[in-house]
């Protein structure tokens, strides 16, 4: 270490610690946020004088020079240098946004925007940036620098010598020193300064570290340079450029995909092409959470990466896919990668990103539909690798009917939204065992199960930071007792959590609370920060509105989001309860006169317009013209909930993502993986309803920490958004609505239980903040609770009792109606003994799947193996008991409880837990019948089509066990008695009536949950086991050619999950929709004519099997044009030398357009060729391209990269 070193290290020590540590801030730093925040929101401040800000300014300027002095001795990723990078960051946005006058000849935006993309916040930086209104070219040029937005460095670079084309000759700089004038020399320096940063920034993008390290070289000068000629100010923001191309430079994804491109030389130019894609698309430098995933993939371990939403996990999955499916040697295999996501929803997502970045070297296929099986031969059968995506109910399905070919291929497993496989530790939690709906237990079980038959696939867990789960989840991922999660201490975004205090005629007001996680105000110092909303005050509410303080204060969260939209902000209303009756409430709030003066909603044109008419038309489709869906949409307010369907939520999201709506009203459903705009959150509850299955009644929990937590980090999406926090806010009411003498009391009630529930929020996240990594966990709370009932009801206290129980207990010696959902306490018993069963005789099937035979001890041989890959084991220090638990029931299973081999192999392939599916073989057959005799299914009429689902129906309605399940109140009951109404509507059968607004969600809940998931599981149970038995081979392929000689069922057999899932009586709507031909049910009907029609021309006389074949389908939709056209790849370009003698042979250039001609001019601004352009081709829009000059014989320019117009 030099000399004096240690000396400059206490220096730059001393400032930290007195101004940067990490979750403090200074009084004088909080006061001048609060102000930030209160000029942003255009209210009243607090007083601050100009010697406040100088002071600030000076503060800033000394951590920036603290945190240079880390990183040049400890290296720029030196946790100190970090801390100064940020804070001075952040004091510097917080003068910037305060518009206080400030000065400085540096703009001090584009000082905190430097300081944040060295602080490792590169999305702080770049949403600060993107939100400058910079007149100036320079200012606009180094923003665009700091922000990593080298297309538009490229293009006002550009921009540049299309205005001074004098510069571009070869020895112009030169001329300008010769130059008299007295500031030749600052008019050298920008030249210069423009000449780097273009190189820098053409470099980086195409990955030519040869010029690259040009450009840092002349950075380097120029840094040097403007110390010794220019003001303070500018020298700073220079050293700033300079150390944010370092920085550029060392995070350059193209050094990670040569890195990997290394694994497999001949796979290296299709990595350099998506290193230069990933540019393209905004994401070529990388975060320090990405480079962390990224060099564990390079050491070929498995990881789990946990960073708030917006933070670029995906990037690291899509290279993680790349490497083990592209980059590896697999011999004569065709990997397979499995990526499992919490929902429907998200797998749609994931499926379309995917594909459009890797679907020309992977074949992508979200397995989410209704069809259990309905796989064709295209992805089994291709000579590409596959990427499947699905939730974890269907990866189950896949693993029954395909384990021993998933197994042979799969390479890769990525598990998102990773932290779902915590339990809700509440009682409605532990009640879900009995139930057989606990997606944690699942999601562990599965993942167990998998890493049990196939230990050596690599492992990616992919989550928001979520309490004490990020640490449980790594070593799961890992199987290392000593893992780490990767990027835990990483923020996108500024979280804020505070209180949106509404009041009877009066001003909604924000109380700002918490920023990432710790009190926002010094307590004694600072009053709470209050910023009153200048939007006027909700007009007094009729008598019938304000009975209900929920109400009032639901539309008054309503009233202040229509205003804020109108300042361009995002917003999401959080709904927790009955949303429906929220929904109603705003579509009444419409109506009332005062309301009417509020600003028309005018849909967008052109594309988006042609997106919203869509999502209207599917809304009308599935909701109805007069739904509270339509009302609300029609006033720019997208809705989502757990009970809409799939393609319309699809479409609601889709709506958000390009800000078409500037509000969204939506359960948390919405939020569960999905990345999506919001500047607001506004909570309207802190307590989530729920339905107790025991007590049939409604019960309400309040939200956990973790929960509310992953809710929060929605808000905010920097570049995305307006502001640079995520703003989360509770409303609370501080007045009671009512006048009326006899509901005042109830209200101040209400209003003080409002105010508990939010005052035990706050003490439950900062004591969550504090928690260690211990958490809870699924197989263990089962088992868990199973001892406690054993105990409450058998007196059994110790292990041993325990465990010698549970070695000979039976549920039907439990409870006479074990598995038929009975909610008395032993039946429920006996159904969580069914749930322990059926996560052990799942595990033994699988394990077992090509063995000869299993007893006893090879039974709990096996399980004692897949213990080791519980998440249960990684969770926290376990009691040796819950082994033991485990194992011996296995034991028991194959000896006493389930003793016939062959019973447990269809029990297993039904896809039920054991003792349901035992009880659910008495009406199998008769399914199956039914199912076989649906030969004319294709000729039917919608009346005849319509009375087969009836029928079938009518076999689970009156089972809970395996039938349909509605709550016990008044309004569900009545909806069974009269199910097929709603199967008529669902199905858009004849005489099918569409319900009433206020009804609409208990019909599409029943429709959620008895129609498309238990009706549809019935049938896929009964295919399944068709399947097998047809087959009588483990290692057998299903393939559409093999599919009715295997299972000996028709077509409607094949389509039956479909149908009711897409809700419709055709086969080919259901294709059509599922295949995107059509947009709507409607539509989708439409097409049915153009396909006849086909079919009539390459099958004589079809039968009732041809006009519902499958294969039929897909042959006419390859009979079709093809959707896009191919991009035809253009002509080189002639050129003729006029700046080089070709000596190079090849050179990269850039266009500027001049008269009739372009200009061919290399990144740094020298004019190299040029070239006719009679009709004005070129434009700045094409300096998003990469161009390249052949100097050899006959000059020309070709390009070699073009920038897809969707991104």
């Amino acid at each position: 270490m030099p000399v004096h070193d240690p000396q400059r290290l206490e220096i730059a020590n001393e400032a930290r610690i007195g101004l940067a540590l990490e979750n403090e801030i200074s009084a004088n730093q909080a006061r001048s946020y609060v102000r930030c925040l209160q000029v942003g929101w255009q209210v009243d401040t607090i007083g601050w004088s100009l010697a406040d800000s100088e002071g600030q300014l000076a503060d800033a300027r000394r951590l920036l020079q603290a945190a240079e002095i880390f990183a040049e001795i400890e290296g720029y990723d030196a946790s100190h240098a970090i801390d100064c990078y940020r804070r001075a960051g952040e004091i510097l946005e917080w003068l910037a946004r305060s518009n206080d006058g400030t000065k400085m000849l540096a703009p001090i935006e584009l000082l905190a925007g430097a300081a944040f993309q060295l602080g490792g916040l590169p999305a702080m930086a770049s949403g600060l940036l993107s939100q400058l209104n910079l007149e100036e070219n320079g200012p606009q040029l180094f923003a665009a620098f700091l922000r990593a937005d080298f297309d538009a460095v490229l293009t006002l670079a550009m921009a540049f010598w299309e205005q001074h084309p004098d510069l571009t000759a070869a020895d112009a700089s030169r001329r300008i020193l010769e130059e008299q004038n007295d500031d030749r020399l600052a008019w050298y320096f920008t030249v210069e300064l423009v000449r780097a940063l273009g190189l820098f920034a053409d470099s980086v993008r195409r990955g030519d570290d040869v010029r690259l390290a040009k450009a840092a070289a002349k950075l380097k000068a120029l840094d040097s340079m403007a110390v010794r000629t220019f003001s303070d100010d500018v020298s700073l923001l220079i050293a700033l450029l300079r150390q944010a191309g370092e920085r550029f430079t060392a995070a350059s994804i193209y050094r990670s995909a040569r890195a990997l491109g290394k694994l497999n030389v001949e796979r290296m130019p299709r990595m350099l092409a998506f290193a230069r894609d990933q540019f393209a698309r905004g994401r070529g430098i990388l975060w320090s959470s990405q480079q962390a995933g990224i060099t564990r993939l390079l050491e070929n371990s498995s990881f789990a990466l946990c960073t708030p939403t917006g933070s670029g996990k995906t990037l690291v999955a899509n290279l993680g896919l790349v490497k083990e499916l592209l980059l590896r040697d697999h011999g004569e295999v065709m990997p397979l990668a499995l990526y499992v996501v919490p929902s429907r929803a998200l797998a749609g997502e994931v499926e379309a990103k995917l594909t459009s970045e890797l679907g020309r070297d992977l074949i992508i296929t979200g397995l989410y539909g209704g069809t259990d099986w309905g796989i064709t031969d295209y992805w089994l059968n291709a000579d590409r690798p596959t990427v499947l995506i699905a939730t974890v109910e269907k990866a189950d399905a896949l693993m029954r009917y395909l384990a021993p070919l998933l197994l042979s291929r799969l390479r890769l497993l990525i598990v998102d939204e990773a932290h779902q496989v915590l339990p809700e530790d509440t009682e409605n939690g532990r009640s879900a065992f009995a139930d057989h709906s606990s997606r944690a237990l699942r999601l562990e079980s599965f993942v167990a199960r998998l890493l049990a038959q196939a230990p050596d696939i690599v492992r990616i867990a992919l989550t928001a930071v979520a309490g004490g789960a990020a640490g449980p989840v790594a070593r799961w991922m890992e199987g290392d007792t000593e893992a780490q999660a990767i990027g835990t201490r990483y923020r996108s975004t500024r979280q804020v959590i505070g209180v949106l205090e509404t009041a009877s005629e009066r001003r909604s007001k924000m109380v700002l609370d918490m920023m990432n996680g710790r009190p926002l105000y010094i307590q004694g110092r600072d009053d709470p920060v209050y910023l009153n909303l200048k939007i006027p005050p909700m007009v007094q509410l009729p008598p019938e509105m304000r009975s209900s303080l929920n109400r009032f204060n639901q539309v008054t969260v309503l009233w202040t989001a229509i205003h804020l939209a109108v300042t361009d902000r995002r917003i999401l209303i959080s709904l927790a309860q009955e949303p429906e009756k929220t929904m109603g409430w705003y579509a009444a709030s419409f109506d009332l006169p005062d309301w009417q003066e509020l600003p028309a909603y005018v849909p967008p044109e052109g594309r988006l317009g042609d997106l919203f008419a869509q999502a209207r038309a599917c809304c009308v489709d599935y909701c109805g013209p007069e739904s509270y869906e339509v009302t609300l949409l029609d006033r720019g307010i997208a809705t989502s909930h757990g009970q809409m369907p799939q393609r319309l939520r699809r479409l609601m999201v889709q709506m958000i993502e390009e800000k078409i709506c500037p509000i969204t009203v939506a359960t948390a459903t919405l939020t569960e993986g999905v990345n999506l705009p919001f500047d607001i959150i506004f909570v309207t509850s802190l307590k989530r309803s729920a339905y107790d299955n025991v007590k049939q009644e409604p019960i309400v929990t309040p939200y956990t920490p973790a929960e509310f937590r992953n809710l929060a980090g929605r808000a905010g999406r920097p570049g995305a958004t307006k502001g640079m926090e995520g703003l989360t806010l509770v409303a609370l009411p501080t007045t009671i609505a009512t006048t009326a003498n006899g509901q005042k009391q109830a209200q101040r009630n209400q209003m003080d239980a409002f105010r508990d529930d939010y005052d035990a929020l706050r003490e439950n996240l900062r004591l969550d903040e504090l928690a260690g990594d211990a958490t809870a966990s699924p197989l263990a709370m089962l088992l868990q609770e199973l001892r406690d009932k054993a105990r409450l009801y058998f007196g059994h206290v110790t292990d041993e009792a325990f465990l010698d129980w549970l070695d000979q207990v039976r549920p039907e010696e439990l409870s006479d109606e074990a598995g038929t959902g009975a909610g008395d306490g032993f039946a429920r018993l006996a159904d969580t003994v069914d749930e322990l069963d059926s996560f052990v005789m799942t595990a033994l099937e699988e394990l077992s799947l090509l063995d000869d035979g299993l007893d006893g001890a090879q039974a709990e041989a096996k399980l004692a193996a897949l213990w080791q890959k519980t998440f249960t084991l990684a969770a926290a220090a376990q009691e040796a008991w819950l082994e033991q638990a485990v194992v011996r029931r296995g034991r028991a299973i194959v000896e006493q409880v389930y003793p016939d081999a062959d019973e447990r192999r269809r029990l297993y392939q039904y896809g039920f837990t054991p003792y349901v599916g035992r009880r659910f073989e008495a009406v199998a057959p008769v399914i199956a019948d039914q199912l076989a005799d649906a030969v004319d299914y294709g000729r039917e009429t919608p009346a005849q089509r319509l009375a087969r689902f009836a029928a079938l129906g009518e076999l689970l309605k009156n089972d809970r066990g395996f039938g349909f399940r509605v709550r016990d109140t008044v309004g569900d009951q009545n909806i069974l008695a009269n199910w097929t109404d709603v199967l008529a509507w669902w199905m858009r059968g004849p005489n099918g009536e569409v319900p009433e607004a206020g009804s609409l969600r208990a019909r599409q809940r029943f429709v959620a949950d008895n129609l498309e998931f238990r009706l549809g599981v019935a049938m896929g149970a009964v295919v399944a086991q068709m399947w097998t038995a047809g087959t009588g081979d483990p290692l057998a392929v299903p393939s559409l050619d093999t599919w009715k000689a295997t299972t000996g069922l028709p077509w409607f057999g094949f389509w039956v999950r479909e149908l009711l899932r897409w809700g419709t009586l055709d086969p080919f709507v259901a294709f059509a929709l599922s295949q995107g031909r059509a947009k709507s049910r409607k539509g989708a009907e439409e097409l049915r004519e153009l396909f006849d029609e086909w079919l009539q021309t390459v099958v004589d006389n079809p039968t009732s099997e041809d006009l519902i074949d499958p294969q039929r389908f897909l042959a006419w939709e390859r009979s079709l044009p093809a959707r896009e056209r191919e991009r035809v790849k253009p002509a080189p370009e002639e050129a003729l030398l006029t700046g080089t003698t070709g000596a190079k042979k090849r050179y990269s250039v850039l266009p500027i357009a001049g008269h009739k001609e372009v200009l061919w001019v290399d990144a740094a601004g020298y004019e190299l060729a040029r070239s006719p352009d009679e009709l004005g081709y070129y434009n700045s829009s094409y300096t998003d391209n990469d161009y390249v000059l052949d100097a050899e014989e006959n000059p020309s320019v070709r390009r070699v990269f073009a920038r897809s117009r969707r991104q």
